[in-house]
């Protein structure tokens, strides 16, 4: 069955939308690690966040609060607004890969790139070239009769860290904690947005 052109809108919400809530989980994070992450189970806030990859508002059920100064500071700030940004653009050069990894998509190829390009349009943007996967390259990959789907790695942020948000990338035990929680963050929700879009394919081509 070939998969309805009126429902690409919903594809290309799903990666915005996750854009977005991976940003806000990123602040629970970084307010974990500034309370107390020796006694406080990250793996509480990833399990919350993981429920709908979509949609991160049930965190706020943990009792966390990401509304102090020094949180806001950062996140609040140009610098860290432009991440959900390259967040969305990383996300959505992968669409190729959602083909290959979700048997039930009957989709097309030119299909593929309007769910991109509308993303695009949403915003996902690859500032300074950070990220090095792009569309183009991940349909040729798709091509090919055997290849392996490349990790949803986290090195461009660090990078992005480094340069544009001096404070993150200080050398102590918070940082330290909250980029290593991101570079575990960023495999878990892949997995959870697969599992999504498959999800949501599913209902629409009924």
């Amino acid at each position: 069955m070939e998969f309805p052109s009126e429902s690409l809108p919903i594809l290309a919400g799903i990666i915005t939308n996750t854009g977005k809530a991976m940003t806000t989980t990123m602040k629970y994070i970084y307010a974990v690690a500034m309370k107390d992450f020796y006694n406080i189970g990250i793996k509480d806030v990833f399990r919350v966040a993981l429920l709908d990859p979509t949609d991160p508002s049930k965190l706020e059920n943990l009792g966390i609060d990401i509304n102090k100064k020094e949180i806001k500071e950062i996140f609040d700030s140009a610098e860290f607004q432009r991440v959900q940004h390259m967040i969305c653009y990383h996300l959505a050069v992968r669409v190729p890969f959602y083909k290959k990894q979700i048997d039930e998509l009957s989709i097309k190829d030119k299909q593929l790139k309007v769910i991109f390009d509308s993303a695009v349009n949403e915003g996902a943007d690859n500032f300074g070239g950070l990220i090095s996967e792009s569309y183009d390259e991940n349909m040729k990959m798709l091509k090919q009769k055997q290849f392996v789907v490349p990790p949803f790695s986290s090195d461009w942020f660090r990078r992005y860290v480094y340069t544009y948000i001096p404070k993150l990338g200080e050398i102590n035990n918070r940082n330290l904690y909250f980029l290593g929680c991101v570079e575990a963050m960023f495999p878990l929700y892949y997995s959870a947005i697969t599992a999504q879009m498959k999800k949501v394919i599913f209902l629409l081509q009924k």
